[in-house]
């Protein structure tokens, strides 16, 4: 994907095709100036980042969403080892699940999340969140 410089940049780390393309419509419904990119899991979310720090012509998204429910590596462990990583630990990420559970609610927000929001069931909650975290985190 080839990137805008005055655009600003989302990374979705989901392995939901489905939630991808919600997200990717969402996004363009809610009239944000920004790009969207996606990771399957945090195993490539994770090597992704890290090869944008490491790049000059690459660069790190100034948002991650990211599910917890991933294989290989899940949305937890992804967010503790970007927390960890002094390159990647001030992008904001908020997390976009399909979880209420209250334990993951708090192990994240503890671990650093911006944010914890539950994925919506119609395509007009998806707009809305979409132009709330753009008027939050991109505006």
């Amino acid at each position: 994907m080839i990137l805008k410089s005055t655009n600003k940049y989302v990374l979705m780390a989901d392995d939901d095709q489905e939630d991808c393309l919600l997200a990717t419509e969402a996004l363009s419904e809610s009239g944000a100036q920004a790009n969207i990119s996606f990771a399957e899991d945090g195993i490539e979310l994770i090597e992704y980042l890290l090869e944008c720090a490491q790049s000059r012509d690459k660069r790190l998204p100034d948002l991650i969403l990211l599910d917890l429910n991933m294989p290989r590596k899940d949305g937890r462990e992804a967010l503790a080892e970007i927390k960890a990583k002094p390159a990647l630990k001030d992008i904001p990420i908020v997390i976009f699940t399909t979880s209420e559970d209250a334990r993951d609610i708090e192990l994240t927000m503890r671990e650093g999340a911006e944010s914890f929001l539950t994925k919506p069931d119609s395509f007009e909650e998806w707009v809305n969140i979409m132009k709330s975290l753009t008027d939050k985190w991109l505006g």
